[in-house]
């Protein structure tokens, strides 16, 4: 028999039976575009996450932060310095204070910084960038407050560009400052520090008021090149054998390990749907074959081959996945295309100024053509223990079958 006879017989059998197909199919679309947005899901984030680090840290820049029992002082930041293809090193300068603000009283990290410590906080090339309202103002007396600062936690905002605020540190000195600006939320920290819950001054400010004794959170080193990273990383773990070093490769190595991790986790629970659908092929087929018992056994009869009635089955089923899989992967293309990205996903004020869904997704056009072939490949076993139990009927008894 031809194999345009095979596929006429057994469309026809699936027409006959159109609900069971038309729900196998409605199933091979669910699972399609739920196991691709899971993936896609997965992939966006991590996609921009690595943009996101490597435009915030940089490629040629180091982190050192004191370990559990040591401590880092301004004499090591000069130290630093004199390492080879070290061209700056920028201390990290953080102090606990409760700010007091139009009556209101919060806790909130007082950092001392540059414009271009800021900046790379914040992941921006201009300081204007990362302010909501106010001017980007870092001298003597004027502070720059993070976004947490500004705001309660029920949205309402509790301070101004122009308002005087009054820090008190844990030692009970109280100094006043003058907003300059509100900063927007960002979504990145470094080790503990949270820009959003924090106040920031200039850094000579700060080692003045704050911290005559010289000691510093950690330190922003920066290479001359890329591919000395790796040297400086090294000599500063000689230096500081005690301390954590981290640069751009070990962040991106942890952070592609956790989204790994939230892939497979995603992929996990939007796959069952494909078990669900083997599980529904495999017992849509059994129902069939106890069904077509008498037509298998006419088919025998008229001269059917052993080997045509499972070859049917199976093509049945690969008719089911094929109009499943189109539909679906044309469905998740229409999807993807049609979700708004966020220009920075890690800015939850990105996702809350939009009225619109804005999620990254990114699929690949492997993984549409593994989509597309996955359901194919689950119905052809789904349906294969049922075609060789088919088979293996006698003819005389699908005969005598009522």
């Amino acid at each position: 028999m031809r194999v345009a006879d095979y596929f006429r017989l057994a469309w026809g059998a699936l027409w006959e039976r159109r609900g069971r197909t038309i729900g196998a199919i409605v199933g091979i679309i669910i699972a399609i575009v739920a196991l691709g947005l899971a993936l896609g899901l997965g992939q966006g984030y991590r996609t921009l996450a690595f943009g996101f680090f490597e435009r915030v840290f940089g490629t040629n820049t180091i982190f050192l932060f004191p370990g559990e029992n040591s401590r880092l002082t301004l004499t090591n930041v000069y130290e630093i310095l004199n390492i080879p293809h070290v061209t700056n090193a920028v201390p990290i300068l953080a102090t606990t204070v409760r700010v007091t603000i139009n009556g209101h009283t919060v806790t909130a990290t007082l950092m001392g910084v540059t414009a271009q410590e800021l900046e790379q906080l914040y992941g921006v090339t201009s300081l204007n960038n990362a302010l909501l309202s106010g001017a980007p103002l870092l001298t003597p007396g004027i502070a720059l407050v993070g976004y947490n600062v500004a705001f309660t936690s029920t949205g309402q905002q509790i301070a101004y560009p122009g308002q005087v605020i009054v820090l008190t540190t844990p030692g009970g000195t109280q100094v006043t400052y003058t907003i300059g600006g509100v900063l927007q939320s960002s979504g990145i920290g470094i080790i503990g520090l949270n820009p959003n819950n924090a106040i920031f001054i200039d850094m000579n400010t700060f080692l003045a008021q704050f911290d005559p004794g010289g000691l510093v959170n950690g330190v922003i080193i920066y290479v001359d090149s890329p591919n000395n990273v790796n040297e400086v990383t090294n000599e500063l773990k000689a230096l500081f054998p005690m301390d954590q070093v981290l640069n751009l490769s070990t962040l991106l190595t942890s952070i592609n390990q956790f989204f790994t991790v939230l892939e497979l986790f995603l992929g996990f629970i939007a796959g069952i749907s494909f078990v669900i659908i083997g599980i529904w092929i495999f017992d849509t087929m059994m129902i069939s074959i106890i069904q077509r018992t008498r037509e298998f056994g006419i088919m025998r009869a008229v001269g059917f081959s052993g080997r045509s009635i499972p070859i049917l089955l199976i093509i049945e089923s690969v008719i089911i996945a094929l109009i499943g899989s189109a539909i679906g992967t044309a469905l998740l293309a229409a999807i993807v295309h049609a979700i708004p990205q966020p220009t920075n996903p890690f800015n939850p004020r990105a996702f809350a100024s939009s009225p619109s869904i804005t999620l990254p997704i990114v699929v690949t056009p492997i993984d549409f053509a593994a989509l597309f072939i996955l359901p194919i490949a689950i119905n052809i076993l789904a349906s294969l223990i049922p075609a060789l139990r088919a088979m293996r009927i006698p003819p005389a008894q699908t005969l005598r079958y009522e």
